[in-house]
């Protein structure tokens, strides 16, 4: 599944079918690239996180969480921790180790079932999920060219 398909599906909790918000980016880890948390509008204010590991399902329609207590105000998870808003790769340069650039995240591909990163997409390649080695504030890095 593409990121951008995935943009604007309702996040619902199990426990009361009440929609809790939206997903709008996420964030992603190294070592196995894995997706680490959705990023969330919500109708308060500010912006939220649902860590991956809370997610019940991840449906065509929705995704599944049990419990409105799952989703954390972005505040408060610690910038090191891969669910951090500063981990979200959508918009940053793409370096490979050496410091070669290779264009701007534009889209992310997943495994929907396990958050597995298939592919970075920028506008001029598909570059493994597997090349991932870090998401910073300013750019990704991913391994160089062999």
């Amino acid at each position: 599944m593409l990121l951008s398909k995935a943009q604007g599906e309702a996040v619902m909790d199990l426990t009361s079918a009440e929609t809790l918000g939206t997903v709008t980016a996420c964030t992603i880890a190294p070592s196995p690239a894995r997706i680490a948390g959705l990023r969330l509008k919500t109708g308060g204010r500010g912006h939220h996180t649902l860590v991956w590991e809370d997610v019940r399902s991840f449906g065509p329609d929705a995704v599944a969480v049990e419990g409105a207590e799952r989703i954390r105000d972005e505040k408060d998870i610690d910038p090191g921790d891969p669910a951090s808003a500063t981990h979200d790769p959508l918009g940053k340069a793409v370096l490979t180790e050496t410091g070669l650039e290779k264009g701007t995240v534009i889209d992310v591909e997943f495994d929907e079932r396990s958050g597995h990163i298939r592919h970075l997409l920028t506008a001029e390649e598909q570059i493994p999920g597997d090349d991932l080695m870090g998401v910073g504030s300013y750019a990704v890095v991913v391994a160089a060219p062999r």
